[in-house]
């Protein structure tokens, strides 16, 4: 079966190859909106660039409500697709109820094994990811999506690396959107439930911040 890494990348590729074929309308469509109709090529450069076509690509997939009953690509790939394993279709139900939240390092070991903090939903997650661990130290802070494969956490392909100086910006940023869900779409819901249908919030933020940093406001 593999790494859980390498089976959730082997699965949300095939997903996204089913989308480019299928749906390939759809992804202009929600490419427009996942920017805010901007042109990311206009702030973003280099690795941050790649970043974002990443963080477009998982979320275009897993939280994207590509039909109007709620379905997203994830859901009709399955439903779609007649010859998915047990173990695939365990791994998209993995992804399907996984969420996008902001996580801060709590520790870093010498063998890259990192404990992290959620800071929206208040758990605490041991995270072994060579690649995240090797740019990263106590006190940073970043947006992922965790997901529980064989007992170990492990992200998927999405990342929103923030500096530590906006922890402050950024969590206000998100209890006042979450506020106003309450008020206005949900008074009983959830941070979890509102992680889920607001995923973009994380590029919004993550952009507003790096304008602000080539600006030098703090």
């Amino acid at each position: 079966m593999g790494t859980g890494k390498k089976r959730i990348d082997n699965m949300m590729r095939s997903v996204m190859e089913f989308v480019r074929e299928h749906h390939k309308d759809d992804i202009e469509k929600a490419y427009t909106f996942f920017w805010d109709e901007d042109d990311p090529t206009e702030f973003l450069r280099g690795t941050a660039l790649q970043l974002g076509f990443t963080n477009f690509e998982d979320w275009l997939v897993i939280d994207y409500k590509a039909k109007k009953n709620n379905e997203t690509f994830l859901d009709i790939f399955r439903k779609c697709t007649d010859t998915l394993t047990d173990d695939d279709l365990s791994i998209i139900e993995q992804i399907k109820e996984s969420v996008l939240s902001l996580y801060e390092v709590i520790s870093v070991s010498k063998d890259k094994k990192m404990r992290v903090r959620d800071l929206l939903l208040g758990e605490e997650h041991d995270l072994r990811d060579k690649i995240l661990s090797k740019g990263l130290k106590k006190g940073d802070i970043f947006a992922a999506r965790l997901l529980l494969i064989d007992g170990s956490q492990v992200m998927s392909g999405s990342v929103y690396p923030f500096s530590a100086r906006f922890k402050k910006k950024v969590l206000e940023l998100f209890d006042r959107q979450f506020e106003r869900y309450r008020k206005n779409v949900d008074p009983d819901g959830t941070m979890k439930a509102f992680l889920k249908n607001y995923g973009d919030l994380f590029n919004i933020i993550w952009v507003k911040c790096i304008v602000e940093s080539s600006h030098g406001k703090a």
